[in-house]
C-alpha cells in the first residue's frame, strides 16, 4: 500500500512514471551535461511535517508558477507555451514518479528569449515519509557555437521565494534557510550576535556584511536589495560605523568589515583561523556607479558569485535515487516472464546511458570546480594585500610610509586598550571650517603611531562633522 494517496483531480495533469518505462518520458533531470551551464541549485527539506498537506499546497503554488510563466493549459503532462519574456516561447513538462516510500514531483520549464541562449529551470519535489525536499537547477545553453563567456546573470525564480515565503520551516543542512530579510546588526548585542554566527562551526551558507558607513557605503539600499536577491542562499547582515567597531574588536581588523566594504564570508576558514572570503571596497563599489544601475550592476556580480559556486555544491537529496529506486523495484516486481525480461533489459539499457552522462557530468564538475578554484585563487590574490595586516588598511594602490610634506586621512575603525584602530581613508566632502586641531595625548595619536610606527607629524586635526568617530588629517 502506499502511503502517499493523492486526490485524483491533483494527478490528472502529472504524468505518472508507473504507467511506462524510466527513460520513455521527456523529462530527465541534467547534470550539466549536454552543453547546459549550470547557473545556480537551491536545496532545502523541512521535517516532521505532514508530507501529503504540503506536497498538495505545493502543487497549488507550481501550477500558479507556470500560469504566470504563459502556461495556458494545466491539464497535460507537457506542451508548449508563449513565454512573457519578448520574443519567448517555452516548454515544459511534468511527472511523478510514486513508490510505496515516497512520491517525487519533477517539473522541466525551458524558455528561449531574444538572447542567444536558451535557459532551463528544473524544479523537483520530493515528499518522503514526513519529509519534503525542494530541489531547484537553474540552468542555460548558449544557441550559437562561439567560444566566448555566457555573461547572463542568474536570478531567484519566482517559485523557490514562492516557497521560502509560504512555508518557516525549511533548513539546508541543518541552517535555516534565509528567508530575504537583512539581519540589523547595528547595537552590540546584534553584533555580537553576528560574529557568532560567523564563526558557527555549524554554518553551511555564505554570509555576507555590508558596511553601512554614513560617509562611506554607496548605496542606501543595498542590505535589502542583496537579501531580497539571495534568498535562499545567504543570509545578509549590516553594520554601521559605530557596530563596526565591536565587529572589530570581536573578529580582528583582518576579518572585520569596515569603511562601506561589502565582504562575502564562505563557510569555511583558512589553516590560520582566518575566514575564507570576498571584499569589496567602497572605492571598487563606486567603479559600478553610484546609481541604481551602478547598484544593479553589483547586485548581478554578488548573485553570480554566490549562485554560480551553489551549482556546483548543492545536489538532488538522497531521497531522489531511494523513491527512484523503490519505484523501479515495485514494477518489476509487478511483472512476469517476457514482460518482466523486456523491462529488465530497458533498464539494463537505461543504467548503461545513466552511467555515461554521470561520468560526463562529473568530468564537467572537475572543470568547473577547478575553474572556480582558478577565480578565486585570482580574487583572493587581488584581495590578498587587503586581508594582510588589516584588510581594508591595505593594498596594491595604497601608499607607502608617509612621507615629510604628506598629508593623509586617517578613519577609526576600533579601539581597545586606550588605542584607536585607524586605516587610511580618502578625505571627506565636508567643509574646511569643520576640520579641529586635535588635543595631545588623544587616543587618536597612539592609533596613529601603532599604524605608521612613527609619532613626527606636524599637525593633525580631526573632523567635527564626519561620523563614526570621525576622520583624522595629518600633516607629515
Amino acid at each position: 500500500m502506499k502511503i502517499f494517496k493523492t486526490k485524483q483531480k491533483r494527478v490528472i495533469f502529472w504524468s505518472n512514471e508507473k504507467i511506462g518505462r524510466l527513460g520513455k518520458t521527456k523529462f530527465n533531470i541534467r547534470t550539466g551535461s549536454g552543453g547546459m551551464q549550470n547557473l545556480a541549485a537551491y536545496s532545502f527539506e523541512s521535517t516532521d511535517v505532514d508530507a501529503v498537506e504540503r506536497l498538495g499546497r505545493i502543487d497549488v503554488l507550481i501550477e500558479k508558477w507556470l500560469k504566470k510563466k504563459g502556461v495556458l493549459n494545466l491539464t497535460v503532462a507537457d506542451g508548449d507555451f508563449k513565454s512573457k519574456t519578448p520574443d519567448g516561447t517555452g516548454q515544459f513538462s511534468r511527472r511523478t514518479i510514486e513508490s510505496s516510500i515516497g512520491v517525487i514531483r519533477e517539473i522541466e520549464l525551458i524558455e528561449t528569449a531574444e538572447r542567444d541562449a536558451t535557459f532551463t529551470t528544473i524544479l523537483q519535489i520530493t515528499a518522503f515519509d514526513k519529509t519534503v525536499s525542494v530541489y531547484a537547477l537553474l540552468g542555460v545553453t548558449p544557441n550559437a557555437s562561439n567560444v566566448s563567456p555566457i555573461k547572463i546573470p542568474a536570478r531567484c525564480p519566482w517559485i523557490i521565494r514562492e516557497l521560502i515565503n509560504s512555508f518557516n520551516d525549511w533548513k539546508f543542512a541543518g541552517q535555516d534557510v534565509p528567508i530575504g530579510l537583512p539581519f540589523d546588526a547595528t547595537n552590540i548585542k546584534s553584533t555580537i550576535s553576528l560574529s557568532k554566527a560567523l564563526r558557527d562551526p555549524g554554518r553551511r551558507l555564505p554570509l555576507v556584511v555590508i558596511s553601512m558607513d554614513e560617509d562611506e557605503s554607496v548605496w542606501r539600499d543595498l542590505p535589502n536589495k542583496a537579501a531580497e536577491q539571495l534568498i535562499g542562499l545567504a543570509d545578509v547582515a549590516f553594520v554601521d560605523a559605530e557596530s563596526s567597531w565591536w565587529l572589530t574588536d570581536e573578529l580582528g581588523p583582518k576579518d572585520s568589515c569596515y569603511l562601506g566594504a561589502v565582504k562575502l564570508y564562505w563557510p569555511s576558514l583558512r589553516r590560520d583561523g582566518s575566514f575564507e572570503k570576498v571584499t569589496w571596497l567602497a572605492n571598487r563599489l563606486l567603479s559600478f556607479g553610484e546609481d541604481a544601475a551602478g547598484l544593479s550592476k553589483f547586485l548581478a556580480v554578488l548573485r553570480s558569485t554566490i549562485m554560480s559556486t551553489a551549482a556546483l555544491t548543492m545536489v538532488p537529496p538522497n531521497a531522489f535515487r531511494d523513491i527512484q529506486n523503490a519505484s523501479t523495484k515495485e514494477r518489476l516486481q509487478a511483472l512476469e516472464g517476457a514482460a518482466k525480461d523486456q523491462e529488465l533489459d530497458s533498464i539494463v539499457d537505461e543504467n548503461t546511458k545513466l552511467t555515461t552522462e554521470l561520468q560526463e557530468a562529473q568530468q564537467t564538475i572537475a572543470s568547473l570546480q577547478w575553474k572556480l578554484a582558478a577565480a578565486l585563487a585570482r580574487e583572493n590574490k587581488e584581495t590578498d594585500a587587503e586581508d594582510e595586516g588589516g584588510d581594508l588598511t591595505e593594498g596594491p594602490d595604497m601608499p607607502g610610509p608617509p612621507q615629510s610634506g604628506d598629508i593623509r586621512f586617517y578613519k577609526k575603525i576600533g579601539s581597545g586598550g586606550g588605542v584607536d584602530t585607524l586605516v587610511i581613508t580618502d578625505s571627506c566632502n565636508h567643509k574646511s571650517s569643520s576640520w579641529r586641531t586635535a588635543f595631545k595625548g588623544d587616543k587618536a595619536e597612539k592609533g596613529l603611531l601603532k599604524l605608521e610606527g612613527r609619532n613626527d607629524w606636524k599637525t593633525i586635526a580631526h573632523c567635527s562633522a564626519c561620523t563614526g568617530g570621525g576622520r583624522w588629517r595629518v600633516h607629515w
